[in-house]
């Protein structure tokens, strides 16, 4: 009776457990899949293997404007952790040119990744510099590049989504923790990749 109950119980946590991953699973694609159609882009959606206990997260790609653009979740965690986190990316044609945006202060410092030869740089701006860490490798490119009202979405973008944005080798990215599972979250994406096309035609400009 006991071992009955047993098997019972471990039957029923884990037909829950796979009802909360379907669900989770089916929120993320529909978001992608809006992606898709609003973008015309390519969308790959892996199967679920595992009789469904491990779900892949769905990737989208393709191009924009003539620029190459991927919205998908790494392989691993953010620095090798166990945190998830989505990642837009957009082609650019300067090889050279590099820089970073993370938000001010000690949580901002962690989201920093490979920022040997950059410097902070600050705008002059108040507004910005206190709420944006910039770094980069052309202080005088990224004088040029933020002219206008992109300083004021910047901050914006980083602030709604706690994310970072990243420019170097050829690619433009921005990087969220956590996966496109609302609505709200995938505006904010589309959101940020509008302000990526503006940064990326700013940047690549004669």
């Amino acid at each position: 009776m006991v071992v009955a109950y047993f098997v019972a119980l471990v039957v029923g946590i884990g037909a829950l457990y796979w009802l909360v991953l379907k669900n989770s699973a089916e929120k993320i694609a529909k978001q992608y899949v809006a992606l898709a159609d609003s973008y015309g882009l390519e969308l790959n959606q892996p199967e679920p293997v595992m009789a469904g206990f491990i779900r892949p997260e769905p990737s989208v790609y393709g191009k924009i404007k003539e620029r190459e653009i991927s919205i998908s979740v790494p392989g691993k965690g953010l620095q090798n952790t166990r945190q998830i986190e989505t990642v837009l990316k957009l082609e650019i044609t300067d090889n050279k040119f590099a820089a970073q945006f993370t938000g001010a202060g000690l949580l901002g410092s962690f989201r920093q990744r490979d920022s040997r030869g950059m410097e902070r740089w600050k705008s002059g701006n108040e507004s910005f510099d206190h709420a944006v860490d910039a770094r980069t490798n052309d202080g005088g490119v990224l004088g040029r590049l933020l002219e206008g009202d992109l300083q004021s979405d910047i901050i914006s973008v980083l602030k709604k989504g706690k994310g970072s944005i990243y420019i170097g080798s050829g690619v433009m990215a921005y990087a969220e923790l956590g996966l496109i599972a609302s609505d709200a979250c995938r505006e904010r994406f589309e959101a940020v990749l509008q302000l990526l096309l503006r940064l990326a035609d700013a940047l690549d400009a004669p």
